[in-house]
């Protein structure tokens, strides 16, 4: 198995005709793909998109999924942010300097002073 992680942007730059070329076309063009330049993995993906596509219960399914990634990014992120802030206001009552503060928790000045 092979993982790769690929630019959209930066595709057409660096295309070398390889058949990663024509997943990243596929990807980024399923409606409009033409498919004399697929292989048989990529019909088999292609129709297996298909199938998904018609059918309402896995379309359901692929938006909980859908749903709950966002979610847990989410929570991730409130976290996050609760974190930064918590730090700051332990430092803020230390008296840390303020430029240290910002380093450390990437807040701005002015969200340090209102703490």
């Amino acid at each position: 198995m092979e993982i790769y992680i690929i630019e959209m942007p930066k595709v057409k730059e660096y295309s070398e005709g390889k058949i990663l070329d024509a997943w990243v076309e596929f990807i980024s063009n399923v409606g409009d793909f033409d498919m004399s330049k697929a292989n048989e993995p990529i019909e088999k993906a292609k129709q297996v998109l298909e199938e998904i596509s018609n059918d309402e219960h896995e379309q359901y399914l692929a938006h909980l999924r859908e749903k709950y990634i966002l979610d847990q990014n989410n929570l991730l992120d409130t976290g996050y942010e609760k974190a930064k802030t918590e730090i700051a206001k332990k430092l803020k009552a230390e008296n840390a300097d303020i430029s240290l503060i910002m380093k450390v928790t990437g807040l701005t000045k002015e969200e340090i002073e209102k703490l």
